[in-house]
C-alpha cells in the first residue's frame, strides 16, 4: 500500500527498468523512461477514463442541464460546495449530474486512485508494455510514440468506460 501522488508512485523507474531488462547502473535512459511512464499513464487514462493518480477535473453541463461523467473513480465533488445544487444518478459505467441550480455552468471533481492497492494489475501491465514497445521501437523507428499500441488496446478493451 502506497499513496499515489505521481505516476512513478504507481510504476517506479526501477520497476520499469527491470521490465525493460536495463541494469540499475545505466542511468542515461532514466529521464526518457520516466517520460514514457508519464505519457503511457496519461494515454491509458484518456483511452479508458480510469484515472491512475489523483487529479481535479471540471465537467460542464450541457444545454439540458446535465453532465454525463465517465471518469473513474470520482472521490469527491469539490465545486459547487453544496450537494443541493445538483442530483447525481450513478449508472454502470458513468454518473449523470443534473442541475438543481441553473446558474451553475460546471462541476469540479476530484478523480483518480490515491492508493496503489486500488489500481488493477491490468493497468500496470498496460503501462509497462506500452513503455517497452516505445522504448525498443524507438531503436528501429517502427513504433509511433504517443499512441497506445494495439496490443495494449486489446488488453484494456474490457476496462473502457465508453466506446465511440
Amino acid at each position: 500500500m502506497a499513496i499515489i501522488t505521481d505516476y512513478t508512485d504507481l510504476i517506479s523507474l526501477a520497476t520499469a527498468k527491470t521490465y525493460l531488462r536495463i541494469d540499475d547502473d545505466i542511468t542515461g535512459v532514466d529521464v526518457e523512461v520516466g517520460i514514457m511512464i508519464d505519457s503511457a499513464c496519461e494515454l491509458i487514462e484518456q483511452y479508458t477514463q480510469v484515472f491512475l493518480k489523483p487529479q481535479s477535473k471540471t465537467f460542464y453541463f450541457n444545454t439540458q442541464n446535465y453532465a454525463r461523467v465517465y471518469a473513474y473513480p470520482i472521490t469527491a465533488i469539490t465545486a459547487p460546495a453544496s450537494a443541493d445544487d445538483y442530483e447525481v444518478t450513478v449508472k454502470q459505467l458513468y454518473s449523470v449530474y443534473e442541475l438543481n441550480n441553473t446558474t451553475l455552468e460546471s462541476i469540479t471533481a476530484s478523480i483518480g486512485h490515491s492508493d496503489t492497492t486500488n489500481v488493477k494489475a491490468i493497468f500496470i501491465q498496460a503501462v509497462l508494455e506500452t513503455v517497452k514497445l516505445w522504448f525498443y521501437g524507438s531503436e528501429t523507428e517502427t513504433v509511433m510514440k504517443g499512441y497506445v499500441p494495439s496490443s495494449v488496446m486489446a488488453i484494456l478493451s474490457s476496462e473502457r468506460r465508453f466506446i465511440f
